[in-house]
């Protein structure tokens, strides 16, 4: 008797799930040149390049205003497979942070981490991640830097520079772009 009731307990439960999706209009579908023109939209919008995206992050983290972004791409490699900073990655580092902390004004660093696209894309995106948060690491080490006033992500393999087909190419690909949010 007991399974019976457990058993058309269940029945009704199903039957009124089942009666109340039951829509009241017709089914709107999205055409081809719809879904297409919401994936270029989305696409228009890349946290990886975008400096206004950057500016409302830092708004957004720290409550606080700021008046423009500078993005730093260029000096900042890495050896192949590495997150390591070398000296050379540290002079410009130190090239870009020396001056602004001289000139004690509230500013937010967002750190974009970079890869080559040698290798499968979850494991770059990895590599790129950990490429960022060593230079916050050094930023927080080296200048006191709260970690609260920093953003690191990766971008992996997504934003090249350079053509990936050559050594040289790649080796610019290996990078962190600091975006400076003053």
């Amino acid at each position: 008797m007991r399974l019976i009731l457990v058993a058309i307990g269940i029945l009704s439960m199903v039957l009124v799930g089942v009666i109340g999706c039951a829509t009241k209009g017709p089914v709107q579908t999205e055409t081809f040149e719809q879904v297409a023109a919401e994936e270029t939209a989305e696409e228009t919008i890349e946290p990886c390049t975008n400096l206004e995206m950057a500016l409302e992050r830092a708004e957004e983290l720290t409550h606080d205003t700021y008046s423009g972004a500078t993005q730093y791409d260029g000096d900042i490699r890495f050896a192949f497979d590495s997150y390591k900073l070398s000296a050379e990655a540290k002079k410009a580092i130190d090239s870009v942070v020396q001056p602004l902390v001289e000139a004690d004004k509230n500013f937010f660093i967002e750190l974009q981490g970079h890869t080559d696209a040698f290798g499968e894309e979850p494991y770059n995106f990895q590599l790129g991640l950990n490429r960022a948060r060593a230079v916050m690491g050094y930023l927080h080490q080296e200048y006191g830097f709260s970690l609260q006033r920093m953003n690191g992500f990766s971008c992996g393999e997504l934003k090249p520079v350079a053509v990936n087909d050559f050594e040289e190419g790649r080796a610019e690909n290996r990078r962190v772009t600091l975006v400076v949010i003053e």
